[in-house]
């Protein structure tokens, strides 16, 4: 009877808590559950797992330090009450990337950065995560599993619940099903246009630089038009040279696995945009836009390439998986040149069009020193 109502209780205080950490940010971690969230990629999954510290002292006894020696015993008390199999029984191989005691929001946590490879000829879509850490000790504790991302299944920025692991249920089947070449591909194409559509520092970059393509300088300030055909033509060559540019970072950082410190590549941006919206109001490079634009692009590729990092193990998917995410920037790109070039023009022959320009690039060039404050401090 007792049994019962535990089971009962535990499924409740779950279901409670995966409204919580549904509504919440995915990096937050504000409640006393412990947290499994997976990221499938083709050969691999990465699993990010979210222990509170409390709880697990409580369950272990272990010291919650960084000393070498007491991530050591974590990390051996972790593996030791977990295990992930093939549908076959056969064992994954887990490789533990970073373990730290660390308080990101709300309570202290024990965080884990895990890879995990599938055994020979066993499917990486299908796994039975069997877990009992601090569970096997506490039974009213329990596990979220979630999956946050599947580049192949199309699942990314949003949070997908497996369920509940507790002391009466250490085990839960996670099946992504099948997913081929054209699905990767469509997903990686996807992943790239929603993240240049969102990424508004990329695009105020390339927008602030395009401004006074339909422009001529003189005497330090942006004086003559150019004709239709050649604004189009300083347009191609300016995307051409961004695409190029943000291609080689991503591309290189895919086949090195680059692992990059975010704050410096963000500040960097920060810096491009101000630049770009300093040019656009007047001009500090006239004529070599398209070089500055390859220049600054090989820095937005380093943050394009913070993702490709998780597009999995194996030649061929990895490709389709950078082609398909390379391809969705710029078809947004090409959208927005396209979008953008009757406007331009027009605003080039309007008498208010210098006037729109300079506050335009003044309200850019706030944006992005704003960013490029908060990013270095």
């Amino acid at each position: 009877m007792i049994d019962g109502v535990r089971r009962r209780l535990c499924r409740i205080l779950a279901a409670i808590a995966c409204l919580f950490a549904f509504t919440t940010p995915a990096s937050a971690h504000l409640t006393p559950n412990s947290e499994i969230r997976l990221d499938f990629a083709p050969g691999a999954v990465k699993a990010d797992i979210v222990v509170p510290q409390a709880e697990f002292v409580s369950a272990t006894g272990l010291v919650p330090a960084n000393a070498p020696a007491d991530l050591a015993r974590a990390k051996a008390e972790v593996l030791r009450h977990m295990a992930v199999r093939s549908a076959d029984g056969r064992a994954w191989r887990i490789a533990v990337d970073r373990i730290a005691f660390e308080q990101i929001a709300g309570p202290p946590d024990l965080h884990l950065e895990i890879t995990l490879l599938p055994p020979p000829g066993a499917s990486d879509r299908q796994l039975r995560w069997q877990w009992s850490v601090v569970t096997a000790r506490v039974p009213s504790h329990f596990a979220l599993l979630v999956v946050d991302a599947d580049l192949a299944g199309g699942v990314h920025g949003s949070r997908e619940l497996v369920g509940a692991l507790t002391a009466t249920r250490r085990e839960l089947v996670v099946d992504r099903g099948h997913a081929g070449t054209a699905a990767l591909f469509a997903n990686a194409f996807a992943l790239g246009a929603h993240h240049i559509a969102q990424g508004y520092d990329h695009l105020l970059f390339l927008l602030a630089l395009l401004l006074p393509a339909p422009l001529l300088a003189a005497g330090g300030r942006w004086t003559g038009r150019r004709p239709p055909a050649a604004t189009a033509r300083a347009l191609a060559l300016i995307v051409t040279a961004f695409t190029l540019g943000h291609s080689a970072t991503l591309v290189l950082g895919a086949a090195l696995d680059l692992r990059l410190p975010v704050r410096p590549v963000e500040a960097g941006i920060a810096l491009s945009v101000l630049v770009s919206a300093i040019h656009a109001a007047r001009p500090l490079f006239a004529g070599r836009e398209p070089l500055v634009a390859g220049l600054f692009g090989l820095v937005h590729g380093l943050a394009f390439a913070t993702l490709v990092g998780n597009f999995g193990l194996g030649a061929l998917p990895r490709a389709t998986a950078i082609l398909g995410f390379n391809l969705g920037i710029e078809a947004v790109q090409l959208a927005v040149v396209i979008a953008a070039l009757p406007v331009l023009i027009a605003m080039a022959r309007w008498r208010h069009g210098p006037r729109v320009r300079v506050a335009m690039a003044a309200a850019t060039g706030t944006a992005a020193l704003v960013w490029l404050v908060e990013r270095l401090s």
